[in-house]
């Protein structure tokens, strides 16, 4: 497993790094605000694909100081799948069971791990 925080979300090389080194569930916990919900639900699905792995999300809802919080806490599987979505406004607990097998399976049927060629890409990538 690895976890994030937050903004973390918007940097795909920390994801990345986790996943190359076994993580097959990424964890997020935030206070991601309602002016960018879209980029919330799109990134975690982005991250999900890119990194073959379920990502279990937390988000806050309600309202802080002046800011809105999205809530759309999230399960998505490895193929970028919602499997469950939190509501913007109501506090809950949502709850599945994941399937690691699946994890290995897109990982063998698409193998992106294998096909990297970190050799040509730019130091610190």
């Amino acid at each position: 497993m690895g976890l994030i925080i937050c903004y973390d979300l918007r940097f795909p090389e920390v994801i990345r790094t986790l996943a190359l080194e076994g993580a097959q569930v990424l964890h997020i916990v935030a206070e991601w605000p309602d002016a960018r919900t879209k980029h919330w639900v799109n990134l975690q699905i982005a991250r999900a694909i890119e990194n073959q792995m379920y990502i279990v999300s937390s988000n806050r809802i309600g309202m802080y100081d002046g800011t809105r919080f999205c809530g759309n806490s999230m399960v998505i599987d490895p193929w970028g799948d919602v499997l469950k979505q939190g509501s913007e406004e109501m506090e809950e607990t949502l709850t599945i069971q994941l399937d690691l097998e699946k994890v290995k399976q897109v990982r063998n049927d698409v193998p992106i791990f294998k096909s990297r060629v970190p050799h040509l890409y730019k130091t610190g990538l």
